[in-house]
């Protein structure tokens, strides 16, 4: 496995880290059930509304990561 490859992959781990610290802090399981908890007013919308854009960033660029591993 290429160096590059490598730092993609720990990149992917500590992303994926950071949702599940999100998760944990809502006791959600999607981006899509804290997103109505924040509709339903089950949650202070802020910071829930930073916490689900970081969570949406986060499966965005751990999908670019995976296609650019999956693609050497």
């Amino acid at each position: 496995m290429s160096e590059s490859a490598r730092r993609r992959r720990k990149e992917i781990r500590l992303a994926e880290v950071e949702i599940a610290v999100i998760r944990e802090r809502y006791d959600v399981f999607s981006k899509e059930a804290l997103y109505q908890a924040i509709q339903d007013g089950e949650v202070a919308p802020h910071p829930a509304w930073e916490d689900y854009i970081i969570w949406k960033n986060k499966e965005a660029h751990i999908a670019s990561l995976r296609q650019a591993t999956e693609g050497q």
